[in-house]
């Protein structure tokens, strides 16, 4: 019997989520969105109940596809709270973008952010971030 209970909790522990790897998967697909200049695709991902006014989030990256002609995003995240009960995931992530438009030339950036997420039908959408922003830099 001890046997089959080491065994169950062997298996439990293989099916918990990594929340730091569940919030740099939704990131790197936010990211690959925005560097494709994807709109809808990016938009995807942030919560109709975004703080930040997402018509305002939304105009901003709008205004970053038109004015710059190349965007590279990198983001990792190094630290990451969960509370499970109301599905807020925060995370500060670390970034590095580079950013090209014919008028300024390439701009490279790195800092910090903190972004807040909640989990909703078993995905993660921002429900807000630090400023200065991650995403929308051309702010209207």
């Amino acid at each position: 019997m001890k046997k089959y209970i080491v065994l169950f909790l062997f298996f439990l522990s293989g099916c918990t989520v990594d929340p730091s790897g569940e919030i740099n998967r939704t990131l790197d697909m936010m990211n690959q969105a925005y560097e494709n200049k994807d709109l809808d695709a990016f938009m995807y991902f942030i919560s109709p109940n975004y703080l930040g006014k997402k018509d305002i989030l939304q105009i901003g990256v709008e205004n970053d596809f038109a004015g710059f002609t190349e965007i590279d995003y990198q983001t990792s995240v190094f630290h990451t709270d969960i509370d499970p009960q109301s599905g807020i995931y925060q995370a500060d992530v670390s970034y590095s973008r580079s950013l090209k438009s014919p008028r300024h030339g390439v701009d490279n950036q790195e800092g910090k952010a903190f972004l807040t997420f909640i989990k909703k039908d078993g995905e993660l959408k921002l429900v807000d971030m630090s400023d200065p922003t991650l995403y929308g830099i051309i702010a209207p």
